[in-house]
């Protein structure tokens, strides 16, 4: 019985000594690094940076190499994705609450020649841009390679990116309200119809008129709509180019997406009064008849893709009758 114990014991020492110094493995790659958000959704001629690789407790670090994009349905290199395009990028720190001037602007940027897309060799992410606007919808597969200290592998199909066409731009909430002249008397007139129309995808132009019930233009250059004290208002949002006043609109050239770009005191909304003697509230809303209430609309959009745009505000409930 005592020699079972000694060779067992002999083995155990052995069995430790061996494993003190067998080689510690260099790594660990998964099988299975995958996109966790896979399929990937991406509206085209938006800014959109995709989530990273789950790399599934792989030994860091991990860098990533796109290796082909094709598309799904034919399975051919996607020429369309990986064709240059021209898009700005930045090459220095901007600032949009003070390069307010396109010099300014343009010495902090740069047109290239790129393709439609970036991918991040540390994260596996994707940044699409606007550029992708001009990429043919549908979705596209690809291939990545992963490489740690443990070596590499190939991941075929690891995930696919739908591109689709979307809305250019996103409308709020608003409001209106009327208020008497000279007091703070005010009470709610509803809130005004938004509608957006993309002209053209060329030029970066936004063009807003304010209408009344009947689709009448209120004209800007008569002063029938004013800004009100310190809220926000169009002219708060252009920050590279003066506002174009005509007698039916206003228009303001922007030269980067999205517009609004900065907040104003009131986040992205547009306040404007149209005094009492261009104005005529429908029967009931205000107290009496007379001609002494202004109408507030209030309204919030933004636009998110190059082009021209005409933005149409519509007071549902007053007429525009100058006295």
């Amino acid at each position: 019985m005592k020699s079972t114990y000694k060779y067992f014991g002999l083995f155990l020492a052995t069995g430790s000594l061996l494993a003190a110094c067998s080689k510690v493995p260099s790594g660990y790659l998964s099988e299975q690094i995958r996109y966790p958000d896979n399929p990937i959704q991406i509206q085209k001629g938006m800014v959109v940076e995709t989530n990273p690789i789950d790399n599934d407790g792989s030994s860091g670090p991990v860098t990533y190499e796109l290796l082909d994009i094709r598309d799904a349905t034919t399975h051919q290199h996607a020429d369309s994705v990986y064709k240059n395009q021209g898009r700005y990028v930045f090459i220095a720190q901007f600032d949009p609450t003070t390069d307010t001037t396109v010099a300014l602007l343009n010495s902090k940027r740069k047109l290239i020649q790129a393709p439609c897309f970036d991918f991040n060799a540390h994260t596996g992410a994707f940044d699409f841009y606007g550029t992708t606007v001009n990429v043919p919808s549908g979705t596209y597969e690809y291939d990545v390679k992963a490489s740690n200290e443990s070596g590499s592998k190939i991941y075929k199909n690891i995930a696919t990116f739908t591109l689709y066409d979307g809305l250019p731009y996103e409308i709020d909430a608003g409001g209106g309200a009327w208020f008497q002249d000279g007091t703070t008397a005010n009470g709610d007139i509803g809130q005004p119809l938004v509608t957006i129309q993309r002209i053209s995808t060329d030029g970066d132009r936004v063009i807003l008129k304010i209408v009344d019930k009947n689709g009448t233009p209120w004209n800007p250059a008569n002063n029938e709509f004013i800004s009100r004290g310190d809220r926000s208002d169009f002219k708060t949002f252009a920050r590279f180019h003066p506002l174009i006043v005509t007698d039916t609109s206003l228009a303001c050239d922007f030269e980067v997406t999205p517009f609004p770009l900065v907040q104003g005191a009131q986040g992205y909304t547009i306040y404007y009064r149209i005094p009492s003697q261009f104005a005529r509230l429908d029967p009931g809303l205000a107290p009496t008849s007379a001609r002494i209430y202004s109408v507030n609309p209030r309204f919030t959009f933004r636009i998110y893709q190059d082009g021209t745009y005409l933005v149409t505000v519509q007071v549902k409930n007053a007429t525009r009758d100058p006295i």
